[in-house]
């Protein structure tokens, strides 16, 4: 608990934390009595207070007094000095708290993973001093320190930039050329590419003895080459630690010299910053090299943007016809630029607005691949100057052009010439200069195409015994197999070079490269390659690993794996020529039940009084995602969910109705929470196709419940009462009784909205009686909360507490926790309206608390507005401030149509200023069912 000091650790994550997967028979109970000995000893020290809430128990003492975030508030205070001498100062300071590995006599696997991550927290500081020692020149005493840190990480090329500077600060230029050239021949033999551009530029450098480099270059470059957090050499303030995400430069990148002129012409001189944003357009055939162009050019510019460049793949021309959204790709984008996923709205407007906000002032640049059209890419423009825009497209992007001033660059296919030198790059000379008929029928038939001349090479390269002859009689046998990429100007080849990487696969690799065909992206995990191809995890991840190294399929991320566009095109084909049709919907089975058998464990942690779903067993060889807790459930759909809505998307042909028809009702309550209205509106339509086709009468009926609530939420009022009239009556011709009552508390819960109170009242009455006589526990308790406050906002208080007091002890006697915030924040409101302020403060809070808790977002802002009415009241401006604030970021990261509302509210907030209130009665009221 001090490692997430302040922070509420749960029951179940403090057992996992002790005894990992192998806990006692009693470890609730045990640890239970861990804690109370452990507050008594804190106790009797006047030690730091273990305090339990809501989210769980929790150490409450000061920062300063425990060593790791003592050691990180100095660390942090260095790292945002310009001054070297105080900086090293406190770097000093900051590293003389550890002693020795943390957490050296305790065995956990919770233990030893935080152990690791703060050894290399520690590392990341030394070698945040070693650049501020070097920058004063200090290289002799850190030769040393810097040796044995080279020995112990050997490939880690920020501490071979530091040992080098250090040898050749101290007058020994030849050892460290002579350590540059060790590492580069290491990071050939076991690794398979060259040293990054900072150790690149560093050796070039020393090699030259250029003057200026003791001691003013501090090196700071990471495993994969990506270059320093610049500092501001231009005087605009670059950011600190700015984003440098750009993808590796590619590896012997050959001509395209007029092209890369072009570029730099757009740019301007190093000493004259862009007045305005530059739109750069790049297009050209598929497999042309756009992308090579574009982040080879972005690798050779990064310094004239110290303020950070970022890249994203727009996926525009996806085979799949998974486009990203302009919404998702501002996300991606703010998520790049480091803003917390928690801060991000939800609606594209403000989105763009935080997106334009993140880059305003600054000099970035930003990389866009494989754009749709200019209407995709106009959304994620900056909106003011300094900043650069690079777009690739296989469209003209000629409305980007015309409407906001993007200058074209058309890029065409490798002239003979550099086709060769393409080949001398990745093969060698001597090997090319060999054989000079056969390099010219290979590069006959590639065309030009850098993707095909890349795949030759690579090919080639594996096989350094086989002649390049052989090659070029297999390019010559297939010629007219394939089709033409973008253009009927490009040869038709690269059909043929894909089938040598899927050709020399293993009958494993081979299948689950085809099966992979059948999954509608944009990427997939490791458990849903399992269940696409039936194996266990242990056994797709080599599968998986084979396919990432034949450069088939790429790891984006730890664990999750994506398609090149072509390659994905190509999978589906082979699957659809190899495989029955019985083995291909076999596996579309296997993926579906992983995500449907997934979501739905996921769905058990978020608290709902919704009917649930039983999924049927699940086919054999079906890894299914499992969670320990909320959290991890949330995290896990937070990745998915652009998967699990291109899943929907994908399979409303009608083949898996039962699947989708699940599936769709599972998501209800998750895109609710996220306020996500459109996305829910989309896939309950899908449900409601499938629902019909099944002839499913209750399953409507359903759907048409929560299309009605989605649509009032996007202010579709007149299509929310025709789906809320079409479930009534459904549920009536059904005899489903539970299901009326539901509906008809969703029916008083649109009639308070509109104001009619006493209406309202009158049919969660009804409802109540209903729930009573059927003897529904859980909807009669949600009723009684309905009936509590709808007396309340009708004037009636002590009634209404009485209600609300009666609905708690029924929600407690079901265990139905997540309700009770509803209840609370009725009880907050009547003892708000008796002028109570204090105890409505106190139910205030209880409510906002528990919607954080369960992660309800949606709710937890509405919840803060009540809060703050109540401080409000009670003479407390600055409080009221702080919840409005606090919901009004929710408000607009989700979207919510109130946000304009609060924020005019916040704008005018003054004592007396405004009436009570106001957004009260409209925005609040028991969550319809």
């Amino acid at each position: 608990m001090l490692v997430d000091l302040g922070v509420g650790v749960s029951i179940d994550e403090l057992v996992d934390r002790v005894w990992g997967e192998a806990p006692p028979q009693r470890a609730r109970l045990t640890l239970h009595t861990y804690l109370s000995r452990l507050r008594g000893v804190l106790a009797d020290a006047d030690g730091p207070a273990l305090v339990r809430r809501s989210r769980g128990y929790t150490l409450d003492a000061d920062p300063a007094a425990v060593d790791l975030h003592r050691f990180r508030v100095i660390a942090g205070e260095a790292r945002s000095l310009g001054d070297d001498d105080r900086a090293t100062a406190l770097w000093r300071d900051a590293l003389a708290l550890w002693r020795g590995t943390p957490f050296a006599d305790l065995d956990s696997d919770w233990l030893r993973q935080v152990a690791a991550a703060l050894e290399a927290e520690r590392f990341e500081t030394v070698l945040d001093r070693n650049d501020a020692l070097l920058r004063r020149g200090e290289y002799a005493p850190l030769l040393p320190e810097l040796s044995a840190a080279a020995a112990e990480h050997p490939l880690d090329e920020r501490v071979a930039g530091q040992l080098m500077l250090a040898m050749y600060g101290c007058g020994r230029q030849a050892e460290a050329l002579a350590h540059y050239r060790a590492l580069h021949d290491r990071l050939v033999d076991e690794v398979g590419c060259d040293p990054g551009p900072v150790l690149r530029l560093l050796h070039q450098r020393i090699l030259r003895q250029d003057p200026e480099l003791a001691p003013t270059v501090a090196v700071r470059a990471d495993q994969h080459g990506d270059p320093p957090a610049a500092a501001d050499r231009t005087g605009t303030g670059a950011a600190a630690n700015p984003a440098a995400q750009l993808p590796a430069d590619v590896v012997g990148f050959t001509g395209r010299t007029a092209s890369l002129h072009q570029l730099d012409a757009l740019l301007g001189p190093a000493d004259d910053p862009p007045s305005t944003v530059l739109i750069t357009a790049i297009g050209g055939y598929a497999g042309v090299g756009k992308t090579a162009l574009a982040v080879h050019w972005a690798h050779r510019v990064r310094d004239r943007f110290p303020d950070g460049q970022v890249y994203l793949n727009l996926r525009g021309f996806d085979p799949g016809g998974q486009v990203v959204s302009p919404a998702e790709a501002l996300r991606t984008l703010l998520e790049l630029l480091r803003v917390p996923p928690d801060r991000i709205p939800t609606s594209t407007q403000a989105q763009a607005g935080l997106y334009r906000d993140r880059v305003a002032g600054r000099r970035m640049l930003v990389v866009l691949d494989n754009a749709r059209d200019a209407a995709q890419v106009r959304p994620l423009l900056p909106g003011s100057a300094g900043s650069m825009v690079v777009v690739t497209s296989r469209d003209q992007l000629a409305g980007l052009v015309a409407a906001d001033g993007a200058r074209p660059v058309r890029l065409d296919v490798l002239d003979e010439a550099e086709s060769r030198q393409l080949l001398v790059g990745r093969l060698g000379a001597e090997r090319v200069t060999a054989e000079p008929e056969a390099v010219d029928r290979i590069v006959q038939a590639c065309a030009g195409l850098p993707l095909a001349l890349a795949m030759v090479a690579a090919r080639a390269a594996t096989n350094p015994g086989f002649r390049l002859a052989a090659f070029a009689g297999e390019l010559a046998d297939m010629q007219g197999r394939l089709d033409a990429l973008a253009s009927h100007d490009v040869a038709t080849d690269v059909r043929a070079v894909f089938s040598w990487s899927y050709e020399a696969l293993t009958p494993p690799a081979a299948r689950l490269f085809r099966q992979l065909g059948l999954h509608p992206g944009p990427d997939l995990g490791t458990a849903a390659a399992a269940s696409l191809a039936g194996l266990p995890v242990p056994a797709v991840r080599r599968t998986l690993a084979e396919l990432t190294a034949a450069h088939l399929l790429t790891e984006h991320a730890p664990g999750r794996y994506a398609f090149h566009d072509l390659l994905r095109a190509y999978a589906a084909e082979l699957g659809r020529a190899t495989d029955t049709e019985p083995e291909r919907r076999a596996a579309r089975h296997r993926m579906l039940d992983h995500y449907l058998h997934s979501v739905h464990a996921a769905d058990r942690w978020l608290p709902d009084i919704r009917d649930k779903v039983t999924p049927p067993p699940a086919q054999d060889g079906v890894a299914t995602a499992t969670f320990a807790g909320n959290t991890e459930a949330r995290a896990w759909l937070t990745t998915e969910l652009p998967v699990l809505l291109a899943v929907v998307d994908q399979h409303r042909d009608g083949d898996f109705d039962h699947h989708i028809q699940q599936l769709c009702w599972l998501l209800v309550t998750f895109l609710g929470w996220l306020g996500r209205w459109p996305d829910l509106v989309t896939v309950q339509r899908a449900a409601l196709e499938a629902t019909r086709r099944r002839g499913d009468v209750l399953g409507q009926a359903d759907i048409h419940r929560n299309l009605a609530h989605a649509s009032f939420q996007m202010g579709l009022r007149d299509e929310a009462d025709a789906h809320l009239e079409q479930a009534l009556r459904l549920y009536r011709e059904a005899g489903e009784n539970t299901s009326h009552i539901r509906a008809q508390l969703y029916r008083a819960w649109l009639a308070g909205q509109e104001g009619l109170y006493a209406d309202a009242l009158r049919i969660a009455q009804l409802s109540l009686e209903a729930a009573t006589e059927a003897g529904h526990r859980v909807l009669q308790a949600v009723a009684r909360t309905a009936v509590g406050w709808y007396h309340t906002v009708l004037g009636d208080h002590e009634q209404a507490i009485v209600d609300c007091e009666q609905a708690l002890v029924e929600l407690a006697e079901v265990n139905e926790l997540s309700n009770m915030a509803d209840v609370w924040d009725s009880l907050g409101h009547a003892h708000l309206k008796l002028g109570r302020y204090r105890e409505a403060i106190d139910y205030y809070q209880r409510a906002v608390e528990r919607c954080r808790e369960f992660g309800n977002r949606h709710m937890e802002a509405l919840k803060l507005i009540h809060l703050g009415e109540a401080h409000q009241a009670a003479g407390d401006d600055e409080a009221t401030r702080t919840s409005w604030r606090q919901a009004l970021a929710i408000l607009d990261e989700v979207g919510h149509r109130d946000a304009d509302d609060l924020r005019s509210r916040l704008g005018s907030l003054r004592l007396g200023s405004l009436r009570l209130g106001s957004l009260h009665e409209g925005m609040a009221g028991p969550r319809r069912h």
